[in-house]
């Protein structure tokens, strides 16, 4: 699996800060929060791997919003947070005149509409960024314990390798005076790994002056 170059990883960072920048932006529409977020590190590297750093930082269990995108390769995006934390994020998107016992019965909707808004407009941005087609599904989601990242994709029996590739970002959000961490990965195949780096190659090679 090749790694990414300095310039590559230079590059998928602007482009996904861009991608949460616009999830920020509609959030606030939505919402009227302003929530910073920031695409601090991104990483290409193997499903065993990221699950091993991953475990290093986090052991609470997660709730998951995933979603499958198919087009010019196929990935399964992956956004977590901390379980603990999601309600936080549930009042932030269903307002402030339910009562808290009210919320757990829109938490299923509302993380759905959160993980939708900020799923769909990082991908976008990475494909419009590609040129790159890619369409997906409605979002689920699910709690997990947090040993359990990662053991989700159905498809290719590459995917369920540890040595299949898989594209990690972490994303810091601050919610008034709550810091809250999320997780995003994309699960892919060799093949569609491949892929990406080839359209990645193409936008460095027009973006680089002649």
């Amino acid at each position: 699996m090749t790694a990414l170059g300095e310039l590559e990883q230079d590059a998928l960072t602007e482009i996904f800060n861009i991608g949460v920048g616009i999830a920020a932006d509609a959030i606030y529409q939505m919402t009227g929060e302003h929530v910073p977020l920031s695409v601090p590190v991104v990483e290409l590297t193997s499903q065993a791997r990221a699950k091993q750093e991953f475990l290093e930082r986090e052991q609470r269990p997660l709730c998951v919003v995933s979603q499958l995108y198919q087009g010019e390769f196929e990935t399964e995006a992956v956004l977590m947070f901390p379980q603990e934390k999601h309600m936080h994020l549930v009042r932030m998107m269903v307002g402030n005149d339910l009562a808290d016992a009210e919320l757990p019965d829109l938490a299923q909707d509302a993380m759905a509409e959160l993980g939708n808004i900020i799923l769909n407009a990082v991908i976008s941005n990475l494909a419009s960024s590609l040129s790159m087609r890619l369409e997906g599904t409605l979002p689920a989601v699910t709690l997990i314990e947090a040993n359990a990242v990662f053991q989700r994709r159905a498809g290719s029996a590459s995917a369920h390798e540890e040595s299949a590739p898989v594209l990690t970002l972490m994303i810091d959000f601050e919610l008034g005076k709550q810091r809250i961490g999320g997780y995003l990965a994309f699960l892919l195949d060799n093949a569609s790994s491949q892929l990406l780096l080839q359209h990645l190659s193409r936008y460095l090679g027009d973006a680089l002056p002649h």
